[in-house]
């Protein structure tokens, strides 16, 4: 992946413009060396840890049908997360290279509507991508045809393979927000935000895996994906001067909001006021990975409020 292009002398290697100017081809050699490790034996399994999602649970029928391999959370999911964090960096690069870097020097932005545009555009695609398949991962699972199952058979912790990448690759994309702020240069008065936003999805998607609740916060997480993709890209729009279109779509928006909100608020209250009470096995049991009590429910309450506001 080519670097940016630069003005000037090269800057001495190992540096801080070294590295943030080619950070995106250092990373992309890091991940390329995990990924050679697989092409043999003895690197193989070290290898996997890191790309493949690990814990995996393989049962058999009478000792000769297989049934369909699932798998629980686990340490080695850090190193997973370690994995696909950087594999996000990678790809956050080459989107901002090949495109939001050329649109904006188009439409000839200020620095301030310029960062204000490379947010939105990182935001943009991650929403709408992990809106898209969120859904898909919802009606491949069940959950719209029957809505107990967001409840019923709590603890959920035995997951299909997409859904458990789903929620690696979610961790991982707001690990690499971190990083991130030093590769883009962020303004001091920019970095608090941001922070906060990364820690607060970080809490709420880490929580909901850890704590088996990962049916009803993939729900959750999909509205309002689905919302906030649209928020962005009106955002784009008004940013490079498309009033008119954007303003549409604030209205448009405003509107979604509300709905996005209210169906947040019944999933939880359907999930964890009605649907996991009434379960026979309410109670705490951290052995079985079952977090049913009314005192983690009401953290979890207060981990969701800040995605209602």
């Amino acid at each position: 992946m080519p670097s940016r292009r630069r003005s000037g002398k090269n800057a001495p290697i190992l540096s801080h413009e070294f590295v943030i100017t080619n950070h995106g081809d250092i990373v992309s050699c890091v991940c390329m060396v995990f990924m050679i490790g697989l092409m043999f034996q003895a690197t193989a399994k070290v290898a996997t840890v890191f790309i493949a999602p690990q814990h995996n649970l393989t049962r058999t029928i009478n000792g000769t049908e297989d049934l369909p391999t699932t798998y629980t959370n686990g340490p080695k999911d850090f190193c997973t997360i370690f994995f696909y964090s950087m594999a996000w960096i990678v790809v956050h690069a080459i989107v901002q290279e090949y495109i939001w870097d050329k649109v904006s020097r188009k439409l000839r932005l200020s620095k301030t509507k310029n960062s204000k545009f490379n947010d939105s555009g990182t935001l943009l695609p991650f929403y709408f991508f992990f809106a898209a398949w969120g859904a898909d991962i919802i009606v491949k699972e069940g959950f719209i045809s029957n809505i107990s199952k967001l409840w019923e058979g709590y603890p959920h912790n035995e997951m299909s393979f997409t859904l458990k990448f789903y929620f690696i690759l979610q961790i991982s994309f707001w690990v690499h927000c971190f990083p991130e702020l030093y590769f883009t240069r962020a303004k001091r008065e920019e970095i608090f935000p941001k922070v906060q936003l990364y820690i607060e999805y970080l809490i709420f998607i880490w929580a909901a895996y850890m704590l088996n609740f990962t049916h009803v916060s993939l729900c959750c997480l999909v509205v309002h994906f689905a919302v906030e993709g649209l928020y962005h890209g009106m955002r784009m729009l008004h940013i490079g001067g498309k009033e008119d279109v954007a303003r549409s779509l604030f209205w448009v928006w405003t509107v979604l909001f509300a709905i996005a909100r209210f169906t947040i608020i019944a999933l939880i209250v359907m999930t964890f006021w009605y649907g996991l009470p009434r379960l026979d096995n309410a109670g705490l049991n951290v052995d079985l990975g079952n977090f049913n009590s009314p005192p983690i429910g009401k953290e979890i309450d207060l981990i969701c409020f800040p995605f209602l506001n």
